[in-house]
């Protein structure tokens, strides 16, 4: 029960209570406030377990500060918590098996004492009360003046260790999951992939690495697809180059999320998933796999509900989901062949599964060249009246009797499907089902240009249809 302010007033003989209840009224403020301000707002802030410790067969708090679900104050050890370490052995875990650890400190209950008077450091620890204080003072100087120093006994609030399977014997405790084991052979040792409640994402290694990831990865995608921004201009464009410029305004909204993500050092792992939940919903515009809520046709949910308690699952399938949409955002084309100098002719080998496909298959066959020594507009003229490309079986004869090859069609830009690079021309390749088939039997293409500038670089895209 809540209690009102203390009615303060002349002649009031001072008791300990006045203060005791004075100190318990600022969280009894703010627990519910915080509550409704931030949903789910406790957890790790920083450390955890020893690992050192754990070697030895000990469970001890390292440098550890965290907040419990029913708490207004950050506790740390060291600091204003003190922790006994506990004995774990091997065997108390069977093989290959988990165990989850707690930490938690009790409740308190009317008209039971909720401090203990303690001799020793070892003492405060172990005591079986809320708080514990030591006997002997602590001489702390005047703040505000040049007064001498007066003892004050501070209190310490005392944190449980606690194993999963003592759970039914620690109703008396507020816990959280602070950590899992792993038996290993003849050992324990710490899971590194659990990732249990957090106050904020820097509190997690893990939660941070998974985040600088997917912003890596969606600004990886991003890149992919600005070079379509330059075609936006264009009188007619297909439905999957808009599909493409859709993909990169969405992508461009999150990367920036996501840098600021990282950056900021009190992001909540409930506002982050949030964010997470908005990145794969639009990304799935893009997909025939989930809809905007992660089900699949099948009515699977590929994404879990929010669980603070346990991170791990939450995060993985997530950015599980994201990698999976994004990699369904395609914009390369199919094939990409470069065409290496054996002279006199330039030659690009075919992948051996270019074989068995027809022409038809394909959504066009661009060549791509490329100098540093001729302007763009020289480049095209010379490439249209000089250079022949055909099959590699057919290109002798080509020489021989003057023939022309392939049609080359010269084009401004590149087509959907193609990023724009600086400086390079594009031709689109035209080639019927019979030559194609001559193609694909020599499993390679020759280009023949006898006045080609010494940094002359070409390359052959296949798109999809």
């Amino acid at each position: 029960m809540q209690r009102g302010p203390i009615y303060w007033h002349q002649g009031l003989f001072l008791q300990p209570q006045h203060f005791q209840l004075l100190n318990q009224q600022l969280p009894e403020m703010l627990i519910p406030l915080l509550s409704k301000l931030s949903p789910h707002f406790y957890g790790l802030i920083s450390g955890g377990l020893n690992v050192s410790a754990l070697a030895a067969q000990r469970l001890e708090l390292g440098e550890t500060s965290l907040l419990l679900p029913q708490s207004a104050s950050v506790l740390s050890c060291p600091g204003n918590a003190v922790c006994a370490a506990r004995v774990i052995k091997p065997d108390s875990i069977p093989a290959d098996e988990s165990r989850l650890v707690y930490i938690g400190i009790r409740t308190t209950t009317t008209g039971e004492p909720s401090v203990t008077i303690a001799k020793t450091a070892a003492e405060m620890s172990s005591a079986p009360t809320r708080l514990a204080a030591p006997v002997d003072p602590e001489n702390v100087a005047d703040q505000y003046g040049d007064g001498p120093p007066a003892p004050v006994r501070t209190l310490s609030y005392v944190l449980n260790l606690v194993f999963e399977d003592e759970l039914e014997h620690a109703g008396h405790l507020e816990l959280m999951p602070l950590a899992r084991l792993l038996r290993r052979d003849d050992a324990v040792i710490l899971d590194d992939s659990y990732i249990g409640p957090c106050l904020n994402l820097n509190s997690s290694n893990l939660l941070m690495d998974m985040i600088r990831e997917l912003r890596d990865r969606v600004l990886a995608k991003a890149a992919n697809l600005e070079g379509y921004k330059n075609l936006s201009g264009r009188d007619s464009i297909s439905a999957d180059f808009t599909l493409l410029l859709m993909a990169l305004r969405t992508l461009s909204r999150y990367a920036a999320r996501l840098e600021m993500m990282v950056a900021s050092p009190c992001q909540s792992p409930w506002e982050a998933y949030g964010i997470l939940r908005e990145l794969a919903a639009e990304l799935s515009v893009f997909s025939v796999e989930a809809d905007a809520m992660a089900t699949t046709w099948e009515g699977d949910k590929v994404i879990p509900d929010y669980s603070h308690q346990d991170l791990g699952p939450c995060f993985y399938a997530i950015n599980h989901v994201i990698f999976s949409l994004l990699e369904n955002i395609s914009a390369a084309p199919r094939y990409v062949l470069r065409f290496h100098y054996e002279a006199p002719l330039w030659r690009a080998s075919l992948p051996q599964e270019l074989a068995f496909e027809p022409q038809s298959t394909f959504g066009g066959f661009w060549l791509v060249v490329h100098s540093d020594e001729l302007e763009s507009h020289l480049l095209r003229q010379q490439v249209s009246d000089s250079l022949k490309i055909a099959a590699n079986t057919a290109m002798n004869s080509l020489l021989v009797r003057a023939l022309p090859g392939f049609q080359l069609v010269p084009s401004d830009g590149p087509p959907a499907g193609l990023p724009r690079r600086r400086g390079a021309c594009y031709f689109e390749l035209m080639i019927n089902e019979s030559q194609w088939q001559e193609v694909t039997q020599s499993q390679s293409l020759s280009m023949h240009w006898s006045d080609a500038p010494s940094d002359f670089d070409a390359q052959l895209a296949i798109l999809s249809r």
